[in-house]
């Protein structure tokens, strides 16, 4: 009647088209609990869709009604108590569409889940993730570092076919970052070989300009030496590397001071500093990958094929 009247199912209706266990056959009760679980997340009470299909025995089918509600709190706690790998995996997955890292609880709970559900793959990839923010919005290469490391660590458990091509590519982008981390310690000690490396980076023939952008900002390299030269006095220097980050179509501003580089062109007997490039992708200041990464892998909907 419900179905057929469109008639909004409370959490009294439900408790009333309950039968207590013993009453009636189990299977009948399973059955009739299932159909009302349906309905309630059809008209979007998903917090008593959850419950009904938990008392049905099904907690998947609970965990993906719970997903719909966004209640994070409780998502958490359903994981925490299911027992169950793909509701583990299906959790960690909603939690990484929130923002994580600004939330320790949240981002000790995706590796709390991932942990458990024994998916290397989902937790190395998370510390990717990890590793591309302290870059791409902190520009901390030391914990970026660390991050990639714990991704390794994780990524030498799968037994994918792909393993060793995504060992070996982890491995490339950690030398990389290494390398660049190296350098920045050495701008008071060595600036010689810090010049060094980081000219060593952006001219190596052996780096492909995907390979160098997806391990550091090619706009921070610049920045480090650019900044370098400026102090000491050697505008020629901080004016051509200027240059150069524009011929590689990267915009000036997110990585160097506005009255600097004015510094710079004023003393080299520009008027007017040209404009900044105006070049688009990830040196454009701009996050491209945006929010897409965390999506593909909650399922939602009864008939979806369960997360690995």
């Amino acid at each position: 009647m419900a179905l057929d009247h469109d008639v909004l199912i409370n959490e009294e209706m439900a408790e009333a088209m309950t039968p207590a266990k013993g009453e009636v056959e189990d299977a009948v009760r399973k059955e009739l609990l299932l159909k009302v679980a349906k309905v309630c997340k059809q008209q979007g009470s998903y917090h008593l869709s959850c419950k009904k299909y938990t008392q049905a025995g099904d907690k998947v089918k609970a965990m993906k009604a719970l997903l719909k509600s966004g209640d994070t709190e409780k998502i958490i706690f359903f994981a925490g108590v299911s027992r169950n790998r793909d509701i583990y995996v299906m959790s960690a997955n909603y939690l990484q569409t929130l923002d994580w890292h600004a939330d320790a609880e949240i981002m000790k709970s995706i590796i709390n889940f991932y942990s458990k559900a024994r998916a290397v793959e989902s937790l190395a990839g998370f510390y990717e993730s990890c590793a591309q923010i302290e870059i791409d919005e902190y520009r901390d290469y030391d914990k970026a570092l660390g991050a990639l490391r714990e991704s390794l660590k994780h990524l030498l458990k799968s037994r994918t076919e792909d393993r060793a091509e995504a060992v070996d590519g982890l491995n490339a982008r950690i030398g990389m970052v290494e390398r660049f981390v190296q350098a920045r310690k050495l701008i008071k000690d060595d600036p010689h070989e810090m010049v060094r490396i980081c000219t060593e980076i952006l001219n190596d023939p052996q780096i492909g300009a995907n390979d160098l952008e997806s391990s550091i900002r090619v706009g921070d390299v610049f920045a480090l030496l650019i900044e370098y030269w400026y102090a000491q006095g050697n505008y020629q220097q901080a004016y051509t590397l200027i240059e150069q980050m524009k011929d590689r179509g990267i915009v000036v501003a997110p990585y160097l001071d506005a009255e600097m580089v004015e510094t710079v062109y004023r003393e080299m007997g520009v008027d007017t500093a040209p404009r900044a490039g105006t070049g688009g992708g990830r040196d454009s200041g701009v996050d491209s990958d945006g929010e897409e990464m965390m999506e593909e892998n909650i399922a939602i909907d009864d008939d979806d094929e369960l997360p690995m």
